[in-house]
């Protein structure tokens, strides 16, 4: 054992320069990770110190994040180790030529992969750990938690960290390392000159129940309603970049095949050598443009759900205002607001809504802060008619009795409590097994669960009016009455400004999301840069055989320049035909309209993309195209 982790050791320095791309990579990771584990831990504390709102949020938005997270790290991971490793096909020929036995490589590699994973990871996540605490005037300023909030630290989230690059890394190298162990010496050293874009039939049939799986999931939103669903579509578009990833070689194969065919050969020489290496080298390049299209497709994906879902909010909930005005307090209203406003002339009606907090156990297996999720109910009158929810099952006339909610369809989906059923609730300090009287259809607007005053008043939770909804007489001028309205320090408007200000108002929710987001890119994009240096330093030979069989410094560098543009265009390409049919299956699902795509941030990641696989090919190719043609 002592002797192949000698072996080991000897290999990460020997190949340091690829080492220490998989490493950074390795840390980057770690260190997200790492952030995440921090929110999730912090937020079950929060629970535990008695502030049930704030750890819920907090606990949801670790959950919601991670699940993505994990599936982007494994992917980048995955595709930053398989690299390293494929450059050395030649040395690892080499080493069965001269008696090490395919168990011998395999272990060696194991190791190597091990060494590295257990130096970089720590690091990263005690980086990620501290710089956790960035986020924490994010959260304050989204309000999602108390002024004086501080992040919990702890070695769990790095032992977490840690143990995930582990079990990802590693038995990725394994693969690598008994895939090179399989191969005869002879093959091996041929594959090194000349790649092999054929995958095997499991790899082809994993890849072919990959993209069935996304297409599916792209449409889910259509039977899961609400937020699961749109959840759910949205990993179509990770589902169909891990079947590019495992059938790359042949798709980007036959993208290459295509341009070639599609170019002439009389063209320019560097131009012509560009799109003749990119048809030659497709398993090599598949390496570089998955992580690229995993860039394009997180990017539109998340920013695309998020404006789906704020746009169907927004529908929902213009449409169940059946008021002519809604009205706000501000700091300077009277606690007796819906009373004042009832008595300025030309109002006929004024409906208070409240919201109190809560819990609601979401698992009967679980003990602890996990069995319960934090959640607002909505306090509405019984059988009011001012505000429609779409009932689809019962009557929200049921809310005057105690212990009574209507939920949502999506609510009612993932919980199994129909009509007639109870949820279990925790509100105050009572547990209670609240009776469903109603399913409604439009819980992303008003929200996932209504219940009456009856229930409020009943745990001893004060009922205080944060909205009021009002219908004026017939001719009034909604203008006149808003100014009126004003003079009782509070705010009127008609249902589509209101709804448009709240929605303004939650830019610090958005702030968090957009962190988030920019994080889950960094390890996409250190990722990708990684592969592209690797890519192009290995190539050294390469570039020195081109130079003394007659092509330039110059000519080279163009080449080079070429094929990064042709990478950088495919993996574009490939990043929005995987992340059209989760764009289309999320919107189907929430939407009373066409799709919608936050152009600008597709926009900007797509430029992105193709610029930064030019700029990351030129600085190695530049240092590398310089070291090859000295040779001469």
């Amino acid at each position: 054992m002592s002797t192949v982790w000698q072996l080991a050791s000897s290999g990460v320095r020997a190949h340091r320069g690829a080492f220490a791309g998989t490493a950074v990579v390795l840390a980057v990771a770690a260190a997200v990770l790492a952030v995440t584990g921090v929110l999730f831990e912090s937020g079950l504390r929060t629970q535990s110190a008695g502030d049930l709102a704030s750890g819920g949020l907090l606990v949801s938005l670790a959950s919601s994040y991670a699940g993505t997270l994990v599936v982007v790290v494994v992917m980048v991971v995955a595709a930053t180790v398989s690299l390293a490793l494929r450059s050395r096909r030649r040395e690892f020929a080499l080493l069965r030529a001269v008696g090490a036995t395919p168990a011998q490589v395999r272990r060696t590699v194991t190791a190597e992969v091990a060494v590295v994973s257990l130096v970089a990871a720590p690091v990263g996540a005690v980086a990620g750990l501290f710089g956790a605490r960035l986020l924490d005037p994010l959260l304050v300023r989204g309000g999602m938690v108390a002024p004086d909030f501080t992040s919990t630290l702890s070695p769990l989230p790095v032992l977490a960290a840690v143990a995930l690059i582990a079990v990802t890394a590693v038995p990725v190298g394994r693969l690598g390392a008994r895939e090179a162990a399989r191969t005869a010496p002879t093959a091996a050293l041929q594959q090194s000159a000349v790649e092999d874009r054929e995958v095997g039939k499991g790899r082809r049939l994993t890849a072919l129940a990959l993209t069935l799986g996304g297409l599916g999931t792209a449409f889910s939103s259509l039977w899961v309603p609400g937020t699961t669903g749109a959840a759910t579509a949205s990993l179509s578009a990770f589902l169909l970049i891990g079947a590019v990833a495992l059938a790359g070689p042949v798709l980007v194969g036959w993208i290459f095949d295509r341009l070639a065919q599609a170019h002439p050969s009389g063209g320019r020489p560097a131009t012509m050598l560009a799109v003749r290496n990119v048809r030659g080298f497709s398993r090599r390049l598949t390496t570089v443009v998955v992580p690229l299209a995993l860039v394009v497709a997180a990017a539109t994906v998340q920013t695309s759900v998020n404006r789906a879902i704020t746009t169907a909010a927004q529908q929902e909930l213009v449409a169940s205002v059946a008021a002519d005005l809604v009205v706000t307090p501000t700091e300077a209203a009277a606690t007796d607001l819906t009373a004042q406003v009832a008595a300025v002339p030309s109002v006929t009606s004024a409906v208070p809504l409240a919201t109190v907090p809560g819990q609601l156990r979401t698992d009967d297996e679980l003990d602890g802060a996990l069995a319960w999720e934090a959640t607002a109910l909505r306090v509405v009158p019984a059988g009011t008619t001012a505000l429609d929810p779409d009932v689809v099952d019962g009557s929200l006339a049921g809310l005057g009795a105690p212990d009574t909610v209507a939920v949502s369809s999506d609510t009612a989906f993932t919980s199994g409590a129909g009509l007639g059923e109870t949820l279990t609730l925790r509100l105050g300090e009572d547990v209670v097994e609240a009776t469903v009287v109603a399913v409604f259809s439009r819980g992303l607007g008003v929200g996932s669960l209504l219940t009456g005053p009856a229930t409020a008043e009943t745990h001893g939770l004060p009922v205080v009016a944060d909205t009021v909804l009002v219908d004026l007489a017939a001719g009034t001028d909604a203008a006149d009455a808003a100014v009126a309205i004003a003079a009782l320090g509070a705010i009127a408007a008609d249902p589509e400004t209101h709804v448009a200000t709240a929605l303004r108002s939650a830019g610090g929710e958005n702030e968090i999301g957009t962190a988030l987001l920019l994080l889950l890119l960094a390890v996409v994009a250190v990722g990708a840069a990684s592969t592209l240096a690797m890519t192009t330093v290995a190539r050294r030979d390469e570039l020195a055989l081109l130079h003394r069989t007659g092509t330039t410094r110059r000519q080279l560098l163009a080449m080079t320049t070429v094929e990064a543009t042709i990478t950088g265009v495919t993996a574009w390409v490939v990043g929005t035909v995987a992340v059209v049919p989760a764009v289309v299956g999320v919107s189907a699902g929430v939407l009373d309209g066409p799709p919608v795509v936050d152009l600008v941030s597709y926009g900007v990641v797509s430029a992105a993309v193709v610029v930064f696989a030019l700029a990351a090919t030129a600085l190695a190719a530049r240092r590398t195209t310089r070291l090859a043609t000295a040779v001469v």
